[in-house]
């Protein structure tokens, strides 16, 4: 069952639940939008009815960061864990390569998902990269990127655009891509490339890579300023409830 964060779905899948899932769509000949969410964009939903509804008709919408399994104990709803959304791309590029199912890149300035595709190759050798494009084309393009990835044919796409453009670009998109799997990873492209570092693991494990982040781009100040209040809203609700 999913949680209801602020109003908005969560889905309490493990990280091996969310990746046999997205494993099980993979075959399947209609598209699938996976969402990784997080406090930013449940704090965004809660003022944004589209964005809202987009969640609750994605095909899976995972429990991307410690303050999203913070706020499911704070409700009486505790999550086995949170699955950052750079982890669960690796998994699945890890299967698509596996299973020689191919891939596409969307995302990102000029040049960093040809970057992040090179990153993917050596990690995964076998991986199929069928198509790579950056993220700065205006909306009038739209209908001409998604013609070139439905000319590639992949199995899985990953948007990185960040929140909440790429989640509102994947439903408005979705039907006309006709990819099996379509998931947002917002910044993972940067990771991937090189340009930003992944936080050691003792970070990650407790749930402070938002901390080591925001050591490499400071300008995240103001969105780690929202984390009280997705606190307090997140109180609020507890006592509603109660």
């Amino acid at each position: 069952m999913p949680l209801k964060i602020l109003g908005s779905r969560i889905d309490a899948v493990s990280f091996q639940d969310a990746l046999d899932r997205i494993r099980a769509l993979l075959p399947l000949n209609r598209p699938h939008h996976i969402i990784t969410g997080n406090t930013l964009m449940l704090l965004e939903a809660e003022k944004d009815p589209v964005l809202r509804e987009i969640l609750e008709n994605a095909e899976l919408v995972t429990p991307e960061s410690s303050g999203i399994r913070w706020a499911s104990r704070v409700l009486g709803e505790p999550l086995e864990e949170f699955t950052p959304g750079i982890d669960l791309m690796l998994a699945v590029c890890r299967v698509c390569a596996e299973e020689n199912l191919p891939i596409y890149l969307l995302g990102a300035a000029p040049g960093r998902a040809e970057e992040a595709g090179a990153a993917l190759r050596i990690r995964f050798p076998s991986l199929n990269i069928v198509g790579m494009h950056h993220g700065y084309f205006q909306r009038a393009e739209d209908p001409s990127v998604v013609t070139l990835i439905r000319r590639a044919k992949p199995s899985v796409l990953f948007v990185g655009m960040g929140m909440p453009a790429q989640e509102k670009w994947i439903a408005k998109n979705l039907e006309a891509l006709g990819v099996p799997v379509v998931m947002g990873v917002g910044g993972s492209f940067d990771v991937l490339s090189g340009k930003l570092r992944r936080a050691p693991d003792a970070m990650r494990k407790i749930g402070a890579e938002w901390l080591y982040r925001l050591g490499q781009e400071p300008w995240r100040w103001r969105r780690i300023a929202q984390l009280p209040v997705f606190a307090r809203k997140v109180l609020i609700q507890k006592w509603r409830r109660q």
